[in-house]
């Protein structure tokens, strides 16, 4: 929170800076330099993600998208202002020169809170936990966003997924802080348990062939209908792929998707001649403070269990994983370091039964992971039961 308050104060103090400025320029330079900005501004945000793509490294990501936007910016506000120049010389009376002066120191202010904004976009989801934790606290940056309208917000959110380099989609919508309630450290003996060693030949890995982003996709899954050979991933480890595997105790099997729904990040794979035992799920929900393990593939690895506890059940509201509208999930907090890679594993009890299908991280705090629950899960599982023909997975994330 500290991290917030702090960018808060500086927001204020540019904005007075700027005002100060504003008033000795005019409304007139300030006003056409301000369109002229945004002008620039909103072709270097559909810029901006095409030459991301040249680095992996956040930071890098971050650079490049700050650069881009600003640059053409700048040159923007630059035959803005030029062109106020010579209108203003055209104003001659006193009381709008004073009008002008006023207008200036206005018009100013809210460029810089416009500015601020801006900017949050790629350090909000930069991949830099403290940044973008500090951004997503800033009450002031959170306000604006609240309360920009839809177009200018669907911009911002394809530079905020373009920067993002964490592998997962976004939980919240918007500026929102991945705020949960703080609970004690995970067991870390939990990882070494027996419930560990009996749940790897239940817990797959999935790669994949996506020919339309040029792109060979990996994370994990597990068996949850074996004598179906049905497998539970999630949509944003298959979408865009043409091929689909998933490795067993017999080696890689081919797969299908037989069920896509990017909306609960869910998919079901059909897996004929699997050979994999299935993972028992609970109906109940888990407390906050309940003992879980994370199990999957983190980073292309090898089968890893990670100890966790949940913070809390709840349902959150954020965009689907194409950032085409919003969907309401149940889903739980948990405290536990959840890498690229374990998209699609289960979330497992302490007995090893299955609560919740891991599907997302926090950006902005490196211990919080999330996890779809089976109540939210089940109506997809169940729709897998129902079929063996092959479904479209749509584009790319």
């Amino acid at each position: 929170m500290q991290g917030g308050i702090l960018v808060d104060i500086v927001i204020v103090l540019l904005a007075l800076l700027f005002a100060i400025n504003g008033y000795r320029q005019g409304f007139i330079i300030g006003a056409l330099g301000f369109a002229g900005f945004f002008g620039g501004a909103l072709i270097g945000v559909q810029i901006a993600p095409l030459l991301v793509e040249v680095s992996e490294a956040p930071a890098a990501r971050v650079l490049i998208a700050l650069l881009v936007v600003f640059g053409i910016a700048m040159l923007g506000q630059w035959g803005g202002s030029a062109l106020g120049v010579r209108l203003r010389k055209r104003v001659k009376n006193d009381n709008a020169k004073r009008f002008d002066e006023f207008g200036g120191a206005l018009v100013s202010m809210v460029a810089v809170l416009l500015v601020a904004w801006v900017v949050a976009a790629p350090l909000a989801s930069s991949g830099m936990p403290g940044l973008a934790a500090a951004v997503r606290n800033s009450a002031i940056v959170r306000t604006i966003d609240e309360n920009m309208p839809g177009p200018a917000q669907n911009v911002y959110n394809a530079l905020r997924s373009a920067v993002n380099t964490n592998g997962f989609p976004e939980v919240f919508s918007g500026l929102d802080p991945s705020d949960s309630p703080p609970v004690d450290p995970p067991d870390p003996e939990l990882a070494n348990s027996k419930v560990v060693r009996d749940a790897e030949a239940s817990v797959l890995r999935v790669s994949g062939d996506a020919p339309q982003c040029d792109r060979h996709i990996e994370g994990s899954s597990f068996v949850y209908d074996a004598d179906r050979d049905l497998v539970l991933t999630n949509a944003h480890v298959v979408a865009g792929t043409e091929s689909v595997s998933v490795a067993g105790a017999d080696g890689d099997v081919e797969a299908r998707v037989v069920v896509f729904d990017d909306r609960r990040d869910l998919a079901v794979l059909y897996a004929p001649g699997l050979n994999a035992p299935e993972l028992d799920t609970l109906d109940e929900a888990a407390e906050s403070g309940a003992d879980t393990i994370v199990l999957g593939y983190p980073q292309g690895g090898p089968y890893t269990a990670t100890a966790s506890r949940v913070r809390e059940h709840r349902e959150v509201t954020g965009p689907d994983i194409y950032d085409s509208g919003e969907v309401t999930r149940e889903v739980y907090s948990l405290r536990s370091q959840v890498r690229s890679g374990n998209s699609g594993g289960p979330l497992i009890s302490a007995d090893g039964d299955v609560y919740g299908v891991i599907f997302a991280a926090a950006v902005d705090d490196p211990d919080t992971g999330y996890a779809v629950t089976m109540d939210e899960a089940r109506p997809i599982m169940e729709e897998g039961q129902t079929t063996t023909e092959s479904v479209s997975t749509k584009g790319c994330t």
